[in-house]
């Protein structure tokens, strides 16, 4: 029998791209708790069930292993905030968000996509989790996108949607974030260290555009989300970059792979690109990748 890696089996599971939602329950003491959790799943619509799983390494675990109700909150795509609150941390996670209560006290977060109110309806051991089953009793939803999850990192398809129409018209190059287990691959020249990039594309844009670069190079990898988009106001060319997961260590002559946790003391070919490797190790550490849009000097974080 193959002996399966805890670690490994772990990132193969992240390796489906999901959604994201808060749990939330209130105890017989009426204190309020909630986890991040992506392993949701809907059952049926007659009668209407949906699944968690809360893991039994939880502090609330035995409030969710007794609970009579709870609200499954799906999150929107600016929401990354409240899942990183709810994912770790302690005392009142509930305190910097705005939310209600449903009908049975359990809370609602505002601004999430949707959101649905359960009653328990099964509760199943499952190795180190345990499935639970709601019957939906009340919902909402409205028109926003929602937040996902992929390769230990968030995404949006609104803000790649958005960043792709930016780009795809104008001139400019495509760089990528390639990473494979912790690591990043750079290119060394004579100014510093550079990212792998490509001129863009007319006819595909900046995503496709790196995408085919990179398997053209041989490259096994698969490009992700948006990282940055801004443009270079001496000549009005728009830069952009994608983070890549890479799927072996070979660089296919792209450059070297170098820890991240070394970065921070390397030299960059531009301020800019010194710039965004610098949050990139801050919100490497944190877990929670952002879009950057501007220009070379300032922008927005969304």
């Amino acid at each position: 029998m193959t002996v399966i890696d805890p670690r490994e089996l772990r990132n193969a599971f992240g390796s489906f791209m999901t959604g994201v939602t808060v749990v939330t329950a209130i105890s017989e003491t009426g204190e309020k708790v909630g986890f991040t959790a992506n392993s949701f799943t809907s059952v049926s619509v007659e009668p209407p069930l949906l699944l968690v799983c809360p893991s039994n390494k939880l502090s609330s675990f035995d409030v969710f292993n007794n609970c009579n109700h709870f609200v499954v909150n799906i999150l929107a795509e600016d929401q990354q905030d409240v899942s990183n609150t709810f994912a770790g941390g302690k005392g009142d996670r509930f305190a910097d968000i705005t939310w209600y209560s449903d009908a049975h006290g359990c809370p609602i977060i505002e601004g999430a996509v949707a959101h649905f109110s359960c009653t328990t309806f099964s509760n199943i051991p499952a190795g180190d989790h345990i499935l639970l089953v709601g019957e939906v009793i009340d919902f909402d939803t409205n028109e926003k996108l929602g937040l996902g999850y992929a390769k230990g990192g968030y995404f949006s398809l609104g803000m790649e949607h958005r960043a792709e129409e930016l780009t795809h018209s104008l001139s400019g190059v495509v760089g990528s974030l390639i990473e494979f287990e912790n690591k990043i691959l750079l290119q060394q020249t004579d100014k510093g260290y550079r990212l792998p990039e490509v001129e863009i594309s007319d006819e595909r844009g900046s995503k496709e555009s790196i995408r085919q670069y990179l398997e053209a190079k041989g490259m096994d990898c698969e490009v992700a989300s948006v990282y940055s988009v801004y443009e270079n106001l001496a000549d009005k060319k728009f830069t952009s970059f994608y983070r890549v997961n890479a799927n072996t260590e070979d660089t296919v002559g792209l450059g070297e792979y170098i820890e991240i946790d070394q970065i921070d003391d390397l030299k960059f070919v531009s301020p800019d690109i010194h710039s965004m490797m610098q949050r990139f190790i801050f919100e490497k550490k944190n877990g929670a990748f952002r879009l950057y849009v501007g220009d070379q000097e300032s922008g927005d974080i969304h």
